[in-house]
């Protein structure tokens, strides 16, 4: 047998322990060997590495049993990150746009980042953990002007929002779980999330499609994966699982956690006991059943509000795997919360595993569903765990969990997303004669991001050793004009701003407030026959050009007057270029 085609897959959990070495066969995996073995104080908490050595000496010892046992070395290793270490976050981004610019592809990729941007600070500020490795996210509503649309493409308004659910993982997980293995002798070849390892061998391919819900139920946790349309939209944790049962079991009896513990995974019709008091007791299947039920139907509530909260609803199915998944009357109670049928909540173990070839006797049950899945994930990927790229001549590794793109290489390295957009030259607002007026700058260069010399964008999926260059956009130039400028737009020939008369050379600034005045200081008309030029006032009456004609007027007889040849008096405002007659 050729070592390369050995896969070796570990469920470091966080009470027990399981190693799986196995082979493809014909599309299935082969199960040759499995070994488990229960961590001898608590190294784990919530599926993270917390006394690194103590689980290194475990998985040393898994590994050199399954070497003996098969005659073989193992030198690699695939492994999965527990879901309750998955930290997931709603975040909202919005932006102001210019009312006439139509919406682009760029425009939402642009938003879509600032938004994921938004929710890893969240997260950051909630934990105090400084560095995650992105996971993925799913949009769940733009808005267009605050009004939900499907797609922004092509539309115009003045602001476009969108809000996403987005998943990180914390580096200190990864790099905990590298170390332990690293510490037994072993390179880590694969790595994957346990919820997705979960979800490749208890839902089918052709059932993906589907709303559904995975739930992993522990003994401290209960880990939540949420599927729609081929993907996981979501993930969550319930901190109620197993041990809750347990415990009530130990109080009502009286008995140590470990007795607890053989009494409630008992499939005898009678079970007999000690309590700590060294006194004997023998009960019933039935009578456990009664004691566990409260605590039952509140795991139930929990898993089933967790689900709601991040799916919105009720999903089409739920599927429960791990070792507590097996409680009575659990799938009832879920399915009587969301208002499923029965036959919508199941508890999927082994036998339901179709690319399982196995003939042992050790996995069995839904607790066996993460391990199986994780050697399956590395069976059916056969891809770098981690991938190495360059962001403008920067390495940095990101976590290969699906189809990384730019924009995940982007947030890996905090980059500022609003770097990406394109920087229009500042606007001159005014008031011109009681009227805003906007004058448009300069429209800017926008910024262009290239994958190994390829024009791309932050959608562009990226490999192992890709280099991405950014070159920056320029900004346009900010909005200018003169007073002159102004006035031969608007055909006028006096200037006045914020009430104060301005020459032809003036600057106008934001916020200007602007008058702009025909020149009535200085004009010609015309007198019977003769140009004649009025000087001195901004209005003239035509009973002021008798102070420039040289006309003696009768004291006694008003003269005949017309302007433009229709009668006038001696108030009507006179305009450049009147023709006038006067005869006495």
């Amino acid at each position: 047998m050729d070592n390369r085609d050995i896969i070796f897959a570990l469920d470091i959990g966080t009470r027990v322990v399981v190693g799986i070495v196995g082979i493809e066969n014909n599309g299935k995996f082969q199960v040759l060997a499995v070994e488990q073995m229960e961590h001898e104080s608590r190294a784990m908490f919530d599926g993270q590495v917390h006394d690194i050595d103590k689980v290194a000496n475990v998985v040393e010892k898994i590994k050199r049993r399954l070497e003996d046992s098969l005659n073989i070395k193992l030198t690699e290793v695939c492994i999965a990150a527990a879901g309750r270490s998955l930290k997931t976050q709603f975040a909202r981004a919005e932006k102001n746009i210019d009312e006439e610019h139509e919406i682009t592809v760029e425009d939402i990729n642009n938003l879509e980042l600032e938004a994921l941007e938004i929710a890893q600070n969240s997260i950051i500020s909630q934990s105090g953990v400084t560095r995650y490795h992105t996971v993925g996210y799913t949009v769940s509503n733009y808005y267009l002007n605050s009004f939900p649309i499907t797609n922004l493409k092509g539309h115009k308004g003045r602001e476009i929002a969108v809000e996403i659910l987005a998943t990180f993982l914390p580096y200190d997980v990864v790099e905990g779980l590298y170390a332990a293995v690293k510490k037994a002798g072993l390179e880590v070849s694969y790595i994957t999330l346990e919820p997705i390892a979960a979800i490749n061998v208890a839902i089918p391919p052709e059932i993906r499609m589907l709303n559904i819900a995975l739930v992993d139920i522990g003994a401290g946790t209960s880990d939540i994966a949420i599927s729609k349309e081929g993907n996981i939209i979501a993930y969550s944790m319930v901190p109620y699982a197993g041990d809750e049962i347990t415990e009530s079991i130990a109080t009502h009896f009286l008995t140590d956690f470990n007795t607890a513990e053989k009494i409630k995974k008992s499939t005898k019709k009678e079970i007999k006991f000690k309590d700590v008091l060294n006194i004997e007791h023998k009960i019933t299947k039935e009578e456990v059943m009664e004691i566990i039920a409260p605590q039952v139907k509140v795991l139930a509530q929990k898993i089933c509000e967790e689900i709601i909260k991040y799916n919105g609803k009720s999903p089409s199915a739920v599927f429960l795997v791990g070792g507590s998944s097996n409680l009575p009357n659990l799938p009832e109670e879920i399915a009587s919360i969301l208002n499923l049928p029965i036959n919508r909540v199941s508890v999927r173990d082994i036998k339901s595993v179709e690319i399982l070839d196995y003939k042992g006797k050790t996995l069995k049950g839904p607790e066996s569903i993460t391990p199986i899945g994780i050697a399956y994930s590395a069976m059916i990927n056969k891809k770098k765990d981690f991938i190495k790229v360059s962001i403008d001549n920067k390495t940095i590794k990101i976590f290969n969990i699906k189809n990384p793109t730019v924009m995940d290489a982007l947030v890996a390295i905090n980059y500022d997303s609003k770097n990406l957009i394109v920087q229009n030259g500042e606007d001159l607002v005014i008031k011109l004669n009681g009227q805003k007026v906007v004058i448009k700058g300069e429209e800017g260069t926008p910024p262009k991001i290239y994958v190994n010399g390829s024009l791309a964008n932050l959608k562009t999926h990226i490999n192992d050793g890709d280099k991405i260059t950014i070159v920056k956009g320029q900004k346009g130039q900010d909005a200018t004009i003169t007073a002159g400028e102004l006035l031969k737009q608007q055909k006028g020939k006096l200037i006045f701003v914020n009430d104060s008369k301005v020459d032809k050379n003036y600057v106008i600034k934001n916020g200007d407030e602007i008058v702009i005045k025909e020149d009535l200081t200085s004009f010609v008309v015309t007198v019977n026959g003769k140009e004649v030029e009025l000087k001195g006032k901004e209005e003239y009456l035509f009973v002021d050009v008798f102070n420039f004609i040289d006309l003696k007027l009768d004291n006694n007889k008003v003269p005949e007057m017309k302007v433009n040849g229709r009668r006038a008096s001696y108030t009507d405002i006179l305009k450049p270029g009147d023709n006038i007659e006067i005869e006495i």
